[in-house]
């Protein structure tokens, strides 16, 4: 991504302002399940109007269904991109309060301003980091940037051993889909996206907002996964669990 220019979707440009309102979005849902103008409006402090006309530029390109006096709904790609919005936010915060030593107001504005210009592939190692500092900064002389730049080249840890292929979200991701929780996780579910058969087959299937749960187990590749739920084990294919949204729960 160029310095200068939102990121894109298909080929589709979008400003900051407008991943901004994408991210709003997502934020409001997570928390309500359902979004209205008046909720986004809030979260971005900006009068209804405003929320309305970036609503109606959203729309144009794919990324939300929007009608006036309903609530708003984020389409496959648009949930995506908001999705990845909110995972550099929460990322890129963790790295300013947690490393850097930033107060959580300042750090909040900055992330702000840097998720829009940080490009995945380097998230990704932010991401690594902040999870490596987590581990092994906690003890005396233990973390060396040799280390960790032998644990990106391989894998390893600081010891020489290489990590198994095993399940792994990183701390700083609080919500995202089902599909990508590891056993042992525990969540409450956001909503359901998606519309069609998929999506009343899993609310008849308990999936409701504000549901708890916890993952039993995955197979390999994450197909199917299983889960406790409502009292009893549930087992999802990886395709109806990316249809899921959940927060994560301590």
């Amino acid at each position: 991504m160029r310095r200068g220019h939102g990121a894109q979707e298909k080929g589709v440009a979008l400003s900051h302002s407008m991943e901004d309102y994408l991210e709003a979005i997502y934020n409001v849902k997570i928390r309500n399940q359902v979004a209205r103008v008046k909720d986004i409006a809030r979260e971005m402090n900006v009068r209804m109007p405003s929320v309305t006309g970036a609503l109606r530029s959203l729309a144009d390109k794919g990324f939300v269904q929007y009608q006036p006096y309903e609530t708003v709904e984020l389409t496959q790609a648009g949930l995506n991109h908001a999705r990845g919005i909110a995972h550099r936010h929460t990322a890129i915060r963790e790295f300013l309060t947690g490393v850097l030593g930033l107060p959580q107001e300042e750090a909040e504005i900055e992330a702000c301003g840097l998720e829009h210009a940080i490009r995945p592939e380097t998230l990704d190692r932010l991401l690594k980091l902040v999870d490596f500092i987590r581990v092994h900064g906690e003890e005396d002389n233990a973390f060396r940037l040799s280390d960790f730049q032998s644990y990106l080249r391989n894998g390893s840890d600081p010891d020489g051993h290489v990590s198994p292929d095993v399940c792994y979200l990183p701390a700083t991701i609080r919500s995202t889909r089902l599909s990508e929780l590891c056993p042992g996780m525990k969540g409450r579910i956001a909503f359901v996206s998606g519309r069609g058969p998929i999506r009343r087959r899993l609310v008849e299937m308990g999936m409701t907002s504000d549901t708890q749960f916890e993952v039993l187990r995955t197979a390999p590749f994450g197909d199917p996964i299983e889960i406790k739920i409502r009292g009893y084990n549930l087992s999802l294919r990886k395709s109806e669990a990316d249809h899921v949204e959940v927060e994560v729960i301590d």
